[in-house]
């Protein structure tokens, strides 16, 4: 990983929040919250919902701060939390989508025809339709600028994984975009 004053930077402010300082974690979350943020509406596709998960990420990562042993690897571990929170935002969407199309099927709700009629292919959809686990490496890789051992370290994958994930990723998404090339 690249280590340079930013990184020396982040490390010290880490150690200042974990000893109690509010200033620091203010500061910490100014510098990483655009990053986060950026990361998470590609994710997720949508800047609200990138919004709330960052939001869950704080949360979740200033109750965790005093268990990171090594100040030196935050970034890959606020965004190993940021890519867990995007996870559970998109298992809670699909799983209310479903509930939406099985009370659209029982006859309880219209189809919304409209809206499938209007919608938008897009680089965003075609994101959208791949594995969590691809959209995170996808995101981090092309999004983050960040290498497989990089993403390796985040996910918690071997570097071949990650490097796998990609490939597929980059497959999925050629054949989509080809195929609503083909449709329109």
């Amino acid at each position: 990983m690249r280590r340079g004053p930013e990184q020396a930077f982040d490390e010290y402010l880490v150690l200042l929040v974990r000893s109690g300082s509010r200033a620091a974690a203010e500061r910490l979350a100014a510098r990483w919250t655009p990053r986060l943020l950026a990361f998470a509406a590609r994710f997720l596709g949508a800047t609200d919902a990138a919004r709330d998960a960052v939001q869950d990420t704080w949360e979740s990562a200033l109750r965790g701060l005093r268990g990171l042993d090594d100040p030196a690897r935050f970034g890959a571990w606020i965004y190993a939390i940021a890519a867990r929170k995007c996870a559970d935002t998109l298992r809670g969407k699909y799983r209310n989508q479903r509930i939406a199309e099985a009370a659209a099927l029982s006859g309880d709700e219209p189809p919304d025809s409209a809206a499938i009629a209007d919608a938008r292919i897009d680089l965003a959809t075609a994101l959208q339709r791949l594995s969590a686990d691809q959209r995170i490496a996808v995101s981090l890789f092309f999004g983050e600028d960040m290498s497989a051992a990089e993403i390796a370290t985040i996910v918690g994958a071997p570097p071949g994984t990650v490097k796998s994930r990609l490939f597929a990723a980059r497959q999925a998404l050629r054949v989509y975009l080809e195929k609503e090339d083909e449709q329109s």
